[in-house]
C-alpha cells in the first residue's frame, strides 16, 4: 500500500515538471520587443485584429445598452416616430381691445421678408392706433428674416393665421422641446436617413428646423396661439381668413384644420394642394355661393352659417403659382414676394390693393436653402433679445 502510494505520487510530480518545462519552453520562443517584454504572438494578434474587423458595427448613434435608444436620455426610436405635436385650433374671432379700426389692412405670405413688409406698412401710411393688420400665414421660412416677421407681426398686434411653414416650424419646435431635446444633430441626421422622424416634411437642410431653433418660447407662444380659420367682427361679418382654402362642401366647423392651411383645389378624393387635380377650390366656392344672400344656405347642401353669421367672402394665401388672385368672393393675397414678385395687401374697406416689389430671396425652385439660412442668420439679431424694433419701422408718426 505505501509503494503503490509512492508511485502515486512519483506520477504527479513528474506531469506537474513536464507542464512547468512546456510553459517555459513556450516563454523562450516568444519574441522579445526593445524593452525586453515578450510581444504577442504574431498569428494570435492577427487572429485577433481579424475577428474585430469581422464584428458587425453598433448602430449609429443609439446607446450600447439601449440600441433603439437616442440622445442622453435615451429616447426610444420609436418614440421619436411615433411623436405627434398639438394640432392648431381650427375657428377663431377675431377681438378688438379697443375702438373699432379705421381700416383691415390684410397682407399677403411674408415668408420672412421683413424689409418689405415694413416698406408695405410706409407706403399704406400704417397708423398704429387707427389700423388692424391681418396677416394671411407663412409668415417664416425661404427669405432672410423670418424671426424678425415674427416679432414685427407681435409688436404690431397683428391678427394672424396659421400657414403650413409657420405649422412646420411649430412642430419642429414642439418636437425639439419633446423627445428631440437631447438628441445631437448627428443624431437627428441619422434619423433623418433612416426615415425615423416624425414627420415626412422634417428636413434638417430646410430653413424650418434652425428657425424653430432660433424663435424665443415667447414668440413660439405666440405662434402656436394662431388658428387657421379667423372670422371677422362687425362691420366684416361676412369675411373670414385663411392661409390655404375651404372645402365648400363643409361647414367651417367641420373643416379640417391641416387642409385649410395647404388646400389649393377640389379633387374626386378631397381637399389637395395639387393644381394638377381637380378644380380650383375658390372657383368651386363661388359656384356655391350664386344665388345665396348673407344669413342664407344652400338647398341641400352644407350649413355654412356660424353663429348665425353667413360668411361668404374668404381672404385667403399660399397660391404663389396663381399669384394675386381677385375675385368678388375670395381674394388670394400670395402674389410671390418671396420670388421676385411682390407683396400685397388688400384694404378695407374700399378693398383697395397696394403692393410694393420684392427680390427673389428663394434662389429659384432647386435652392437648398442654405444660402437663405446665411443670409438670415447674419442679418437677424441674438434670437434671444426682444424686443426686436426700438423704432416703428414703416408706421407714421403720430
Amino acid at each position: 500500500m505505501l509503494n503503490s502510494n509512492r508511485r502515486y505520487r512519483r506520477a504527479v510530480l513528474y506531469l506537474l515538471s513536464l507542464i512547468v518545462v512546456y510553459a517555459l519552453y513556450r516563454h523562450m520562443q516568444a519574441p522579445t520587443s526593445s524593452n525586453g517584454t515578450r510581444s504577442p504572438d504574431p498569428a494570435a494578434q492577427q487572429q485577433r485584429q481579424q475577428a474585430v474587423v469581422d464584428t458587425p458595427p453598433p448602430p449609429v448613434s443609439p446607446h450600447p445598452q439601449q440600441p433603439e435608444a437616442y440622445g442622453r436620455l435615451k429616447v426610444r426610436a420609436a418614440d421619436v416616430k411615433s411623436f405627434r405635436a398639438k394640432p392648431p385650433t381650427l375657428l377663431e374671432k377675431g377681438t378688438l381691445s379697443g375702438k373699432e379700426p379705421k381700416r383691415l389692412i390684410f397682407i399677403g405670405d411674408i415668408h420672412g421678408s421683413l424689409k418689405e413688409l415694413n416698406l408695405l406698412l410706409c407706403k399704406l401710411k400704417f397708423k398704429r392706433n387707427e389700423d388692424q393688420v391681418v396677416l394671411v400665414g407663412d409668415l417664416v421660412a425661404k427669405g432672410p428674416e423670418s424671426v424678425g416677421v415674427v416679432r414685427r407681426a407681435r409688436q404690431l398686434n397683428a391678427w394672424c393665421v396659421r400657414g403650413n411653414h409657420d405649422d412646420r416650424v411649430i412642430r419642429w419646435r414642439e418636437f425639439l422641446d419633446g423627445p428631440g431635446a437631447t438628441l445631437s444633430e448627428s443624431e437627428l441626421k441619422s434619423l433623418e436617413k433612416s426615415g425615423g422622424l416624425p414627420y415626412d416634411d422634417f428636413k434638417l437642410g430646410k430653413d424650418h428646423y434652425q428657425i424653430a431653433r432660433d424663435l424665443s418660447p415667447d414668440d413660439i407662444a405666440w405662434m402656436k396661439s394662431l388658428p387657421t380659420i379667423l372670422s371677422l367682427p362687425p362691420p366684416y361679418s361676412q369675411w373670414v381668413v385663411v392661409h390655404g382654402g375651404l372645402d365648400p362642401s363643409k361647414p367651417l366647423l367641420k373643416q379640417s384644420a391641416e387642409d385649410v392651411m395647404v388646400t389649393r383645389n377640389i379633387a374626386s378624393s378631397g381637399p389637395t394642394s395639387s393644381r394638377d387635380e381637380g378644380q380650383a377650390w375658390f372657383e368651386l366656392w363661388a359656384d356655391k355661393m350664386k344665388g345665396l344672400s348673407p344669413g342664407s344656405s344652400a338647398e341641400g347642401g352644407a350649413d355654412l352659417n356660424f353663429d348665425e353669421v353667413h360668411y361668404n367672402k374668404i381672404i385667403y394665401g399660399h397660391d404663389a403659382g396663381r399669384s394675386l388672385q381677385l375675385h368678388p368672393l375670395t381674394k388670394g393675397l400670395d402674389s410671390r414676394c418671396v420670388y421676385g414678385g411682390q407683396l400685397t395687401a388688400f384694404v378695407l374697406p374700399g378693398e383697395k390693393t397696394v403692393s410694393v416689389t420684392c427680390p427673389n430671396y428663394d434662389g429659384g425652385s432647386g435652392s437648398d436653402g442654405k444660402d437663405r439660412r446665411r443670409r438670415r442668420r447674419d442679418s437677424i439679431p441674438n434670437a434671444k433679445a426682444e424686443p426686436m424694433f426700438t423704432l416703428e419701422e414703416g408706421e407714421e408718426k403720430q
